[in-house]
């Protein structure tokens, strides 16, 4: 209309992923409304999925960023519904209960960490992952915790690697292996496609933070870097 002025709003998906328990929710609260939780009252738990809208007018933007942040349950019944709202523009924020999370078990880190990194990674390779550490105002060894997480997170990276190298080693003997007539002409092109999809898994990789966020949804620490960090 004659007079009116054209505002371009961006949009940005969020997804929320973490076991039951890990403070989705009460982060979500956190970042959009500036709230702490009250430790006294018992979580009410996700059914499913949520949907929230946040909008944020960035200072020297003209332009509003509207996020639609997708709080999902973490129990296991969900797990499978994720992938289908995920894309490769998508941010995931995975949120671990610090509480929880145990140094230098594997077991722990593969449950709160690693299992939600190799899903990610083999429906949406190109999405970038917020890890997030929880409830931090209740957990004195944070620190701790986070670089056994680091290290965890790189050794899991080289390992991923290196199978990924592995595979397409035996797929390149493979393809040698074969003789140029046509019987074995199909198979060819299968394992070449095959080697395809692994050079692209290698090269297109999930990506992760370096920086691990450490919030308290009770007194808000670390809520401010986190929210900077999506509004970016």
């Amino acid at each position: 209309l004659e007079g009116s002025t054209s505002i371009c709003q961006r949009r940005k998906k969020v997804i929320v992923l973490g076991l039951t328990g890990a403070g989705k929710t009460s982060l979500i609260h956190a970042l959009t409304y500036l709230t702490g939780t009250n430790p006294n009252i018992s979580p009410i738990h996700t059914i499913g999925v949520d949907c929230i809208v946040w909008q944020s007018l960035i200072h020297g933007r003209d332009a509003p960023l509207e996020l639609h942040i997708l709080d999902f349950g973490g129990h296991d019944v969900y797990y499978r519904m994720y992938p289908f709202f995920l894309s490769d523009d998508d941010v995931v924020i995975l949120a671990v209960n610090s509480r929880d999370y145990g140094i230098g078990c594997k077991d722990s880190f593969m449950r709160h960490i690693g299992q939600w990194i190799e899903r990610v990674q083999s429906h949406t390779p190109g999405a970038l992952m917020l890890p997030v550490i929880t409830h931090t105002d209740c957990c004195p060894n944070v620190e701790e915790k986070v670089r056994d997480m680091k290290q965890q997170m790189s050794k899991l990276d080289e390992d991923y690697t290196k199978l990924l190298e592995s595979k397409i080693a035996q797929t390149d003997f493979s393809l040698h292996e074969l003789s140029e007539s046509d019987e074995e002409s199909d198979r060819r092109c299968e394992l070449s496609e095959h080697r395809k999809k692994l050079c692209i898994l290698k090269d297109k990789r999930l990506q992760v933070h370096s920086k691990i966020y450490r919030v308290s949804n009770v007194n808000l620490h670390g809520i401010d870097h986190l929210a900077t960090e999506l509004l970016g």
